[in-house]
């Protein structure tokens, strides 16, 4: 088995960065992964950047255009840019300057408020979105642990035939890592034993749950695909389940090409 793709999500729902290689920090987290996020402004103060559920953040899950932007983030420079749908010119700046992290969240909440369907527009949360993060510390995962998450490209193709599609895109579950060379599904079975990845040791802590995010095409930003009916209906689990969770037990870097291996 070989890890075939490596992904980082700087801001929180907003689409992948495909990468080369990852670095595991020394706290195991992915470096530059979840190190950004947009919350609603009824989450708590701006300052209170402890970690909340999802559901407090601009999030696929709610709101599938999302996946109409595109971004990226710099850690060097400490320059983020998002580009908006009908708009060739990104708003970007310095994370670091507050005059250009507001204008950032100003045009954002342009744009966001003008969404149909979304938690604020039917009056579950409150605007404006809050621009939250230092651009190091990964505080926005979907659980406070941060972990780094893997799945199988044969669990992916046997998921699309179930699905009865030819292929199906991996960046739907935003996964920082994807290997190929397990049989499908073998990775669920994993839970509670040890991987190694290059120089790495992972011990695999849980399956992942999904969740209505899964059905969003990452290029169109429509919700196409019952994935999480596929998974129980079709496929037979108790629970969706796509990929796994895994904590790293030593920091380090993890290429594409590098083996992977159970031990």
């Amino acid at each position: 088995m070989q890890v075939v793709a490596l992904y980082r999500h700087p801001i929180k729902s907003l689409p992948a960065e495909p990468c080369d290689s990852i670095e595991i920090a020394e706290d195991g987290r992915v470096v530059g992964d979840r190190v950004l996020g947009f919350r609603f402004n009824d989450a708590g103060p701006p300052e209170d950047t402890s970690w909340k559920q999802k559901t407090w953040f601009a999030s696929l899950q709610h709101s599938p255009d999302l996946a109409n932007l595109s971004c990226g983030f710099e850690p060097t420079s400490r320059r983020l840019w998002i580009r908006l749908p009908d708009s060739d010119i990104p708003i970007e700046g310095s994370i670091d300057e507050p005059g250009d992290r507001l204008r950032i969240e100003q045009h954002f909440n342009d744009w966001y408020s003008s969404l149909a369907d979304t938690p604020s527009a039917l009056n579950r949360r409150q605007l404006p979105l809050r621009l939250l993060g230092n651009g190091t510390h990964g505080r926005f995962h979907d659980t406070a642990a941060g972990l780094t998450t893997l799945h199988s490209r044969e669990s992916l193709s046997d998921l699309a035939k179930a699905a009865d599609l030819s292929e199906l895109s991996e960046l739907r579950f935003r996964s920082n890592i994807a290997i190929q060379g397990a049989a499908p599904w073998q990775e669920l079975t994993w839970v509670g034993g040890r991987i190694q990845i290059g120089q790495i040791q992972f011990r695999v802590r849980k399956t992942v749950t999904r969740c209505l995010a899964t059905h969003v095409d990452p290029q169109t930003a429509q919700r196409d695909i019952d994935v999480m009916g596929t998974l129980t209906r079709i496929i037979g689990q108790d629970q969706p389940q796509f990929a796994i969770s895994i904590e790293a037990k030593n920091p380090g870097t993890i290429h594409i090409g590098d083996e992977v291996s159970l031990i």
